[in-house]
């Protein structure tokens, strides 16, 4: 019986996992409901590039026609990488966009009472603790025991949370305030930008050949992630983020990366 042709189109659901303190990893989208707990990512193309080494000629100084001929070659190992194509951007790939690393929070609603804040320049916003601030009840500011009045001397943006001096309000440079408010719960996502320009992931792929049938594991323990090109993030279309980086050997690895394949057969 003849073979088929083994023509080959691979699907497949990649699950990134941030790098944690020691041995943890983070679900890059957490879920409480896949398998894994964490949701594949919505992708369009993965691509596997490798860097070949330096490579070493020995070339021969007899005469005739074996002068220069090289009579051995020894090639150093190459570099792999990886490149995902990221039609979603969760917020540890939103971090890779401004170069830094993010943190989430789930912050419960509650409220402040006195909480001091310092006005360092009465033209610019004073960032509050919390955001989605509550109307009611009624924020109070005070500058020392005498009570700011909203609208004269400061705005409130209640779902920022920011405090605006007003310009010929009583607020002046400098001042030491003390506000109580209420706020509702919410998810904080806070990315300090600039500081990382790559980070770390560990990818698993649950793969399947869509011609055969076939299914793959893809493991990935370490690569390096960084955003290749500008990113605009204004643009008129929904974001397209390309992922690129390094592979790591790991020392507890085995391989640099596996992928294996498997279908079950009639028993």
């Amino acid at each position: 019986m003849a073979t088929q042709p083994k023509v080959r189109k691979f699907a497949g659901d990649l699950r990134l996992y941030e790098f944690g303190a020691g041995a943890n990893r983070i679900p890059v989208i957490p879920d409480t409901d896949d398998k894994f707990g964490n949701k594949p990512l919505e992708q369009s193309s993965l691509t596997f590039g490798y860097e070949a080494g330096d490579t070493t000629e020995i070339k021969s100084k007899r005469r005739d026609d074996r002068y220069n001929q090289i009579i051995h070659t020894d090639a150093n190992p190459g570099a792999t990488s990886v490149t995902i194509g990221a039609l979603e951007v969760p917020a540890a790939i939103l971090a890779r966009m401004l170069y830094g690393s993010a943190v989430t929070a789930s912050v419960e609603a509650g409220s402040v009472n006195d909480r001091p804040i310092t006005v360092h320049s009465k033209d610019a916003p004073v960032k509050l603790p919390h955001r989605f601030v509550t109307a009611s009840p009624v924020p109070v500011v005070k500058k020392g025991n005498v009570e700011l009045e909203a609208g004269t001397d400061y705005v409130i943006d209640n779902r920022q949370g920011i405090l605006i001096p007003v310009a010929d309000g009583e607020i002046a440079h400098g001042d030491a305030l003390t506000i109580s408010y209420s706020f509702d719960s919410y998810l904080h996502t806070a990315i300090n930008g600039g500081a990382v320009p790559n980070k770390s992931f560990m990818i698993l792929g649950d793969v399947q050949d869509r011609i055969s049938g076939e299914n793959g594991l893809l493991r990935i323990p370490q690569v390096d992630l960084t955003v290749d090109g500008d990113v605009d993030w204004f643009s008129d279309e929904p974001l397209q983020v390309t992922l690129t980086g390094p592979v790591i050997f790991r020392s507890e690895e085995d391989a640099l990366y596996t992928f294996e394949v498997y279908e079950q057969t009639a028993g």
